[in-house]
């Protein structure tokens, strides 16, 4: 690694190219914070237990639904671009291409029985539950953005440089019945997640 590091020393100048698709899927980022409450996936036996009576009242049709967390913000990581260190002597300077494709449409997640369906590259609850939500309207956005970005920086030595997509968006989740005359076909968990901001960011700090 030392090695390494001589040699780009010695060149002075190291170019990279790199592609970034930011919308894996928030279940999979790097690092997400909610300002409060907690993600679906982290639900326990105990809250479904304790949840599940607010949907369980039989209705004739339609679905029943009982909201934990509406509209929590949060903030993550998707990944990160790059990371580099300068542990020499010698200042390095540094040009790295950035191509970005990146979507502010929401994801969903849910367990049980309730199920999603994707179509034409939409994804949406089956059996229209997002109409009984009664999402904001900031829940309906769809956007997709390419960016290609060209960065010139300077590694001093002792430094490292983080390239990383940073964002906020929001969270609302809770549980959900769904009702056939009377009998209850499907219930679980969902939840609904929407990019409210989203770019890259560059920090550099001292190792």
């Amino acid at each position: 690694m030392r090695t390494g590091c001589l040699l780009l020393l010695m060149m002075g100048l190291l170019l990279v190219t790199g592609m970034s698709h930011a919308d894996s899927g928030y279940t999979n980022y790097e690092h997400l914070e909610m300002s409060r409450g907690k993600l679906l996936r982290d639900y326990t036996d105990g809250e479904y237990r304790e949840y599940y009576p607010h949907v369980d009242k039989r209705r004739f049709f339609g679905w029943r639904v009982h909201t934990v967390h509406k509209n929590v913000k949060v903030s993550y990581v998707t990944e990160t671009l790059f990371s580099y260190y300068n542990d020499g002597f010698t200042a390095i300077d540094y040009k790295y291409k950035l191509d970005t494709q990146s979507s502010s449409k929401f994801s969903l997640s849910a367990t049980g029985s309730i199920g999603i369906k994707t179509t034409r590259g939409e994804a949406s609850f089956r059996n229209n539950l997002d109409g009984s939500l009664r999402l904001s309207s900031d829940y309906q956005v769809s956007r997709q953005e390419r960016e290609i970005i060209d960065i010139a920086l300077k590694i001093d030595p002792g430094t490292q440089v983080d390239l990383y997509i940073y964002g906020e968006g929001r969270i609302t989740n809770g549980v959900a019945a769904y009702y056939i005359f009377w009998m209850r076909f499907d219930r679980g968990g969902y939840e609904v997640f929407v990019v409210t901001t989203q770019y890259q960011r560059l920090e550099k700090k001292r190792i």
